[in-house]
């Protein structure tokens, strides 16, 4: 359990490293943008962008962190002007090189994405970005940061587990592990459901997450199906799948998530994934071996959780765009909730090759 708190405690330093970070000095002016949204005041959100935009370039001390809290308190704008009909970059003078040079500062793309909104956006109450200012977008960030750090954790996991042989005791103490980090997914899903309305969601929230052009390309808005679960998955079961629709949504989201995630990705693309590791490695062996056995009981109980976040997550999806009686069919990310569906069957199909190979014995 220490080693647990240790790895996430890493993650969660640098996640708190850049919401502490205000390098426009722009806190008191970015809070002042839900009123300037409740009255649909547009020239009063460019107005007040420009008063602590870049014009001049970034300054050359800043590093990843600075760059990062700053297209924090830029991007909440870009989603406001989105919103109410505009591209930014259309609209506020300058705008455009300021993005790219933030994205080049750290190898993210030229808008905010579901990490500065949540978990590199600090929590307090006088210090919080937001769209809205309304309670459920306060919940919604919630939800996500109650996992980000320990899914890092989890990535980090995953890829360390696939050295670990099937037959050592290590292998199942770190499938366990694994498992207790995942369920802060679980976590996080059961939260969404308590506290955020999906009518306050998809009326309220949802139009602030629309995609924007920046250099001449469109870039998705921030959502939740930026959190990095998929890369996790690549290393786990899905790295060789043949299923086209998969793989593109993988490669949608790949430019949103770290750099250091593209490279895990890259990795194993193409590659056995950990599942395809283990169950080669259980047909050479037997699974009447005890530590086979043990090492791929825990690895089901990794599948276990994974469904337990999946299935309601995609409930909570439907419901939230049921409620919708015009408007966008589909998520901030580009896909109507039904790839969740299609992401829920292949982990349940990765799941019955493990459960089938313990049922050989």
């Amino acid at each position: 359990m220490e080693r647990t708190l240790d790895r996430v405690g890493v993650f969660a330093a640098t996640h708190a490293a850049v919401a502490a970070c205000d390098p426009l000095q722009a806190r008191a002016l970015v809070l002042q943008l839900p009123g300037l949204n409740r009255n649909k005041d547009v020239p009063g959100i460019v107005g007040l962008l420009r008063e602590f935009l870049p014009l001049r370039g970034l300054p050359c001390g800043w590093g990843f962190v600075e760059a990062a809290a700053a297209m924090r308190d830029i991007g909440f704008f870009l989603g406001s002007l989105k919103r109410h009909g505009h591209e930014p970059a259309d609209v506020v003078p300058g705008l455009e090189p300021v993005l790219l040079d933030l994205a080049r500062a750290t190898n993210l793309p030229p808008r905010e994405t579901l990490l500065h909104v949540t978990v590199w956006n600090p929590t307090a109450a006088d210090a919080q970005r937001s769209y809205t200012g309304l309670p459920d977008e306060a919940h919604l960030l919630e939800s996500v940061r109650i996992s980000m750090a320990a899914l890092e954790a989890a990535i980090a996991l995953t890829v360390e587990l696939f050295d670990v042989s099937l037959r050592s005791p290590e292998f199942a103490q770190r499938c366990d592990e694994l498992e207790a980090y995942l369920q802060k997914m679980v976590e996080s899903i059961v939260y969404a459901y308590r506290f955020i309305s999906p009518q306050v969601f998809y009326d309220e929230l949802r139009p602030f997450y629309e995609p924007i052009r920046v250099g001449g390309q469109s870039y998705l808005g921030p959502g939740a199906v930026e959190m990095p679960l998929f890369v996790l998955e690549h290393v786990l079961w899905g790295s060789q799948s043949d299923d086209q629709t998969y793989r593109e949504f993988k490669e949608t989201y790949l430019p949103y998530v770290l750099p250091a995630y593209r490279a895990v990705y890259a990795r194993f693309s193409g590659e056995p994934a950990l599942i395809d590791r283990a169950l080669d490695e259980a047909r050479a062996v037997g699974t009447r071996d005890e530590h086979v056995r043990a090492g791929l009981t825990a690895l089901e109980r990794v599948f276990k959780v994974l469904l337990r976040f999946r299935a309601p997550h995609l409930k909570l999806a439907e419901r939230a765009y049921e409620v919708g009686q015009s408007g966008p069919e589909i998520g901030s990310g580009g896909y109507a909730p039904s790839m969740l569906g299609e992401l829920l069957t292949l982990t349940y199909a990765a799941r019955s090759r493990v459960r089938a190979a313990l049922d050989e014995s």
